[in-house]
């Protein structure tokens, strides 16, 4: 009986001790609720997946297992943000090609203007303005052939000095993901020319040769615009060309990887050539007064090529950090009309005599051709921000069976006919921005 009563006071003991530690430790229910627990947003938000690490509550605060202690989670440092301006900040580099990095307004339109620097292909043009020894006679200063002429216009190649020109671009996406869209471009280089303004004064020799068909043969004779005591009159030339073309294409994603994108283009593509040369001159002969003898007369000729076709292309794209490159090859095949137009005519008058035409020619011959136009070239781009950038570039186009009026004439009283190919070197340097 006595060892009874022992045990059972032992029983109570401990059943009071275990009372007063309950009541000394705080359950998770009995925390103070925060202000969002107090409006309604009790309970767990999320529970983390790594085991025993407790779970965090609405209010922000994080309870772990066996501790009756609280993290608060708003107090924890934030992650860095990424760099806009950093292509590799981002899980995809290729975004901030094309859009669609989060951390970069979404974009659907492009548009840019380059200022190019150009050359085309020279081109040759025979001796339209000579000058020679006086002592070689009137029949034979500045003749084609004869020791001692020089040309003073023509007898080299001409048009080949590089000039200003401009290309704009622009264009959109179809869709957000920027898998199809479409884009245009215009490019031009401007006019040039190469110009002479001379005159015979009675004591130097100017010549302009001519070529006529007696019985078969080509016979030169000479239009003397200056011959020491005999003539004097001018001269006006010019030969001059100039170039503009543009496309419109669709535009559609093929490949795309971390760095690289490929990209299809399918098309239209128009392409324009102006060419021109020619030759005025008018010589008055020194006849003993009241008599005068005046020649007039010139070739002129003009030729105006077109092309229409469909265009196929590639573009390919890559970025790193902030600079971006872009290559373009593409290829259009279709129709070039050329329209050529001549007029050749020898007046000539003297006191007394009506102006009588020795040779009227005027002629305008329009054809049409097979074309082919080559283009290939990449573009350097450096981002300012997030829809801007530099660009710097180098394109090279070519075209084939196009008539050019420089080179239809010959030391001949007819035109050559003959076809050749154009070809246009371009340095670009702009600007794109993108929206």
């Amino acid at each position: 009986m006595g060892k009874m009563k022992k045990l059972l006071v032992m029983v109570a003991v401990l059943a009071l001790t275990a009372n007063r530690v309950s009541a000394q430790v705080p359950s998770v229910r009995s925390l103070r609720p925060t202000t969002l627990e107090a409006e309604g947003f009790r309970g767990a938000v999320f529970a983390s997946p790594t085991p025993n690490r407790g779970i965090v509550q609405a209010s922000g605060q994080q309870v772990l297992p066996g501790d009756n202690t609280v993290q608060r989670a708003d107090l924890v440092e934030p992650a860095e943000q990424p760099d806009a301006s950093d292509p590799m900040a981002s899980p995809r580099a290729e975004d901030f090609v094309f859009g669609g990095n989060p951390c970069v307004l979404p974009w659907r339109f492009w548009g840019g203007a380059e200022v190019l620097l150009g050359m085309s292909r020279p081109v040759p043009v025979v001796p339209v303005v000579t000058t020679g020894p006086a002592v070689a006679g009137l029949l034979n200063a500045g003749a084609i052939g004869q020791p001692g002429t020089v040309p003073l216009f023509g007898g080299r190649h001409m048009l080949g000095d590089w000039r200003g020109g401009l290309r704009a671009e622009g264009g959109m996406w179809f869709d957000a993901a920027q898998n199809n869209g479409v884009t245009a471009r215009f490019y031009s280089l401007y006019s040039t020319s190469d110009q002479l303004v001379g005159a015979g004064n009675g004591t130097n020799v100017v010549n302009v040769p001519q070529f006529v068909s007696v019985g078969g043969l080509i016979v030169q004779i000479p239009a003397p615009v200056g011959f020491p005591g005999l003539t004097t009159g001018t001269v006006s030339t010019t030969a001059q060309t100039m170039f503009a073309g543009g496309d419109l294409n669709l535009r559609r994603m093929m490949q795309q990887g971390r760095r690289v994108r490929f990209d299809a283009l399918v098309g239209y593509r128009q392409l324009y050539l102006h060419d021109e040369l020619g030759a005025d001159f008018t010589v008055v002969g020194a006849l003993p007064p009241p008599l005068v003898a005046v020649a007039s007369g010139g070739d002129n000729i003009r030729t105006q090529n077109h092309f229409f076709g469909p265009n196929l292309g590639l573009v390919a794209s890559t970025v790193g950090k902030r600079w971006t490159l872009e290559a373009l090859g593409a290829v259009a095949i279709g129709v070039n009309v050329s329209d050529l137009d001549f007029r050749r005519n020898l007046l000539a008058t003297a006191t007394g005599v009506p102006r009588t035409p020795i040779v009227l020619t005027n002629v305008h011959d329009p054809m049409t051709y097979f074309g082919t136009v080559a283009e290939a070239g990449f573009k350097v781009g450096f981002r300012l921000g997030e829809h801007a950038k530099l660009t710097f570039g180098y394109s090279g186009l070519y075209w084939n069976n196009v008539r050019r009026a420089q080179e239809q004439l010959t030391l001949s009283p007819t035109l050559t006919g003959n076809t050749t190919y154009y070809f246009a070197h371009m340095l670009t340097c702009g600007a794109e921005v993108r929206y």
